[in-house]
């Protein structure tokens, strides 16, 4: 492959606007999102059993054949959205390795958190139609918020340890940044490697 990149890796975590940066992402020629590889619940998506024809047995098995058959079977670049509960062999390899882009998508936490509670109130997880928005009072704890922000600071500490001792870099994106084409745009460059 041409480029300095072979596939790519969205860092992210729930309720940061992970799905519609891989919209995005698709929506440029050349880059394709295959949703959440390695959720240990299911393949990409929900109620999805494989990807590319890789089976959730063959991932467990083997996490770095999934990279792999990403890698040679996309057309263009092919990349995924990672959280931090996903296959920890898969994430060492990825931030291990120079020819995976990385792009970090942050949210402010208190922000991720609340909206965590009220989709896992109302079971609302993605919204395609404003006029369906459900909504919920959710009850703050503060202990579990500590919790919640310890996780994800353990996570982004972990992705920038790695970036620093491999001399790598990443596009950091914020979820504010999503409806800002200018930003997006900074991720055009990536799609235009192969």
């Amino acid at each position: 492959m041409s480029g300095p990149f072979d596939y790519f890796v969205v860092f992210a975590e729930m309720r940061t606007g992970s799905n519609l940066l891989e919209t995005n992402l698709s929506a440029f020629p050349g880059l394709h999102c295959y949703g959440e590889a390695f959720n240990p619940s299911f393949m990409g998506y929900p109620k999805k059993t494989e990807i590319l024809g890789l089976t959730r047995e063959q991932r467990e098995a083997d996490p770095l054949q999934l990279i792999s058959t990403i890698r040679q079977r996309t057309k263009g670049l092919g990349g995924f959205r990672f959280f931090h509960d996903h296959d920890s062999r898969a994430f060492k390899h990825c931030l291990a390795d120079k020819r995976c882009a990385k792009i970090i998508l942050t949210r402010n936490p208190i922000d991720s958190y609340v909206s965590l509670k009220i989709v896992r109130k109302t079971g609302q997880w993605k919204l395609s139609n404003v006029k369906n928005l459900k909504s919920a009072k959710i009850r703050f704890d503060a202990d579990e918020f500590d919790d919640y922000l310890e996780q994800q600071r353990k996570f982004q500490l972990e992705i920038l340890e790695g970036l620093q001792r491999t001399g790598q870099t990443a596009f950091y994106i914020a979820y504010e940044d999503l409806m800002d084409v200018d930003v997006l745009n900074g991720l055009a460059p990536v799609s235009y490697t192969h």
